[in-house]
Parts: C-alpha cells; sequence; structure tokens
C-alpha cells in the first residue's frame, strides 16, 4: 500500500476581500494585487468553520432512442448558500479598530473574495500559489443569536458570480509586456 501524507489544515487558509478594481486579470492575478496592503484579510475575523458556499453541477440525463438506458451528462454549476460568520465587534471598545470585515462587508458591495489552502495565513501570496476566486456581491448582516460562552458573531450573507472559479487560478508574479 502506498503511504499518502495528509496535512493539517488548521491555521493553513487565508482568505482576503480585494477590491472589485483590484484585480485586472482574474485570470492571472498577480502577488502584487493579492498582497496590497488595501485588502482586508478577513481570516482573522472568520471562524474556524464560518465559511460556507456549496458549489455544484446539475447533471442532465442523456436518453438516446438507440438505447434502453439513460446517461447522464454534466450541466451548469451553481454556486448557492454563501455566507460568512464573522467576529462582529459592534458597540464595543474594539469596535473602532477591530470590526474592519463587519464595516466593509455592507450589503450590496461587490469585491473579489481570495482563498488559498495548505499554507500557513501569515504567508503572503506568492507566484504559483492555487487559489480560488470569487466575484461577490454582499448581502445582508444576520446578528448570530446569543449563547453561553460565545463569542459576538454575525453572518455576512454574499451571493458569487458564474465567473468565479474555484481553486484552478495560480497566482502569477507580475504582469507582462503584453498585458498578461
Amino acid at each position: 500500500m502506498q503511504k499518502v501524507p495528509a496535512h493539517l489544515g488548521d491555521g493553513e487558509f487565508r482568505t482576503i476581500m480585494v477590491e472589485e478594481s483590484g484585480i485586472v486579470n482574474y485570470l492571472k492575478p498577480t502577488a502584487t494585487e493579492l498582497n496590497n496592503t488595501s485588502n482586508l484579510d478577513l481570516s482573522y475575523y472568520l471562524s474556524a468553520t464560518g465559511w460556507h458556499l456549496t458549489h455544484s453541477q446539475d447533471m442532465i440525463d442523456d436518453d438516446r432512442e438507440s438505447s434502453a438506458a439513460v446517461g447522464r451528462i454534466p450541466g451548469q454549476e451553481k454556486y448557492s448558500d454563501g455566507s460568512m460568520d464573522l467576529i462582529d465587534n459592534v458597540n464595543t471598545p474594539d469596535a473602532i479598530n477591530f470590526n474592519k470585515a463587519v464595516d466593509t462587508l455592507t450589503r450590496g458591495k461587490r469585491c473579489w473574495i481570495v482563498r488559498r489552502r495548505g499554507k500557513a495565513v501569515s504567508a503572503p501570496f506568492a507566484a504559483g500559489d492555487v487559489i480560488s476566486i470569487y466575484l461577490a456581491t454582499i448581502g445582508i448582516k444576520i446578528p448570530v443569536a446569543h449563547s453561553a460562552n460565545s463569542r459576538q458573531m454575525s453572518t455576512i450573507n454574499f451571493s458569487v458570480d458564474p465567473i468565479s472559479l474555484e481553486e484552478s487560478v495560480t497566482v502569477v508574479d507580475a504582469v507582462s509586456s503584453t498585458g498578461r
């Protein structure tokens, strides 16, 4: 039997928000664009299980006159049920300095949400990193109901544009002289 290494995922995810105009070509985002100091690192606000997005694909019946069996072929892809569970310091002494995620992700905002796994959250994005890139429209904020011994959290809903790509985009070093 072949031994296949497995790696712990805890602390190995990074999620950032980039302004819609902050990425020139989403198929070839640059390390410079993703490491821009104006981007918002959501990783420190997201709970460990706080990222929710369903990416699915319909299957289409492929029935043929010549066959008694019905096959299936891949159909449309869908992104649904997008939400993020974030620390929300509203009305606390930390609201001014430590509530950027909830304050920035407001209803109607369009932005890129970029996710990387397999490297420490503190590692900058680098050429060769494989990422997921979602063009998101932010929906409503829903305060999470309080329970004993819990953090103050809110859920931010979002929708994802169909051009989004899940773990299939590679970060590039820089823009070439031909524009990419």
